[in-house]
């Protein structure tokens, strides 16, 4: 899972939580599509999601649903139940606790995400993604970051808000890691390419030094692959040709450094594997459709 490992500390999600409430009696919320993936967890209870053209889903007590692209749904207390705006939820609910019979607790967030970094893994997700925090070893990380998560949101200490970010992040991480687990090693998709040994290799190396002039015969060497059958197994598993994921992977790293550090775009350049700040800004405009000195200044 080196791969992996060095895409989520690449990706970082920034999490927020949308509302922490225990409601009782008849409730409902609709959430329209949203630029960002956004979870609910049943603490306590049970509620149902529904999404356009898609199944209902009960989600029992202890259990999370992932929309990794924000899609539109919603969440009630019934299959058919009633749901009124998140916002206006979100205005009456949040922070409320109900001690009526039947209560359900409820945790809701979302994560903001670069897609550009993302996109590989947000497209080989499902657009809804179910998972059961149990008490078996493999869940017990992500079951233990939730119940930290729900005391950090009930009782309030110092530094709530920073432990709550933190979490939040380590939320993110074990729920790909879940993913990745339980995904079919059959699925011909990113997911997949991780378990490759051949092509998870590349990418690790991808990932970890973006700075150096990779050619096709370099990355096939890093998986022990020949040229042909590297590119072809790269862009059947990952969805988009070695140089097309490079490109993505760097113009996702000169964006962070863009928003995050002081670095000229000369130095900025250089740690993404362009020799002159022209042909680095040509390749970032024509990525992202915006040019580095307008990331900047926004």
């Amino acid at each position: 899972m080196r791969a992996l490992n060095s895409w989520l500390k690449a990706v970082r999600a920034d999490g927020l939580v949308l509302a922490r409430t225990r409601v009782a009696g008849p409730w409902g919320f609709a959430a329209q599509p949203r630029n960002a993936m956004v979870f609910h967890f049943v603490a306590e209870g049970r509620a149902f999601v529904r999404q356009p053209h898609a199944q209902t889903i009960a989600l029992e007590a202890g259990e999370l649903v992932l929309f990794p692209r924000g899609v539109e749904h919603e969440l009630a207390h019934s299959p058919r139940g009633k749901a009124i705006q998140l916002e206006s939820f979100l205005a009456r609910r949040d922070g409320v606790v109900d001690s009526g019979p039947g209560a359900v607790t409820l945790i809701c967030g979302e994560f903001s995400v670069d897609h550009h970094l993302a996109l590989p893994a947000l497209r080989a997700l499902p657009q809804a993604v179910l998972l059961r925090v149990g008490t078996k070893p493999e869940s017990a990380a992500l079951s233990d970051t939730l119940r930290m998560l729900r005391d950090e949101l009930e009782t309030p200490n110092f530094g709530n808000q920073i432990v709550v970010r933190n979490l939040l992040s380590s939320l993110f991480i074990y729920a790909m890691r879940a993913w990745a687990d339980a995904t079919s090693p059959r699925t011909k998709d990113w997911f997949a390419a991780l378990r490759s040994t051949h092509i998870s290799r590349a990418l690790a190396r991808i990932h970890e030094a973006p700075e150096r002039a990779w050619t096709i015969e370099d990355l096939a060497g890093e998986a022990g692959l020949s040229r042909a059958a590297f590119a072809r197994n790269f862009t059947a598993s990952v969805g988009e040709p070695p140089h097309s994921y490079l490109t993505r992977w760097r113009m996702g790293i000169a964006a962070q450094l863009l928003e995050t550090t002081d670095l000229r775009l000369g130095e900025i350049a250089s740690r993404v594997g362009y020799s002159s700040e022209f042909s680095f800004s040509r390749a970032f405009k024509s990525a992202r459709g915006v040019s580095p000195i307008q990331v900047r200044r926004s």
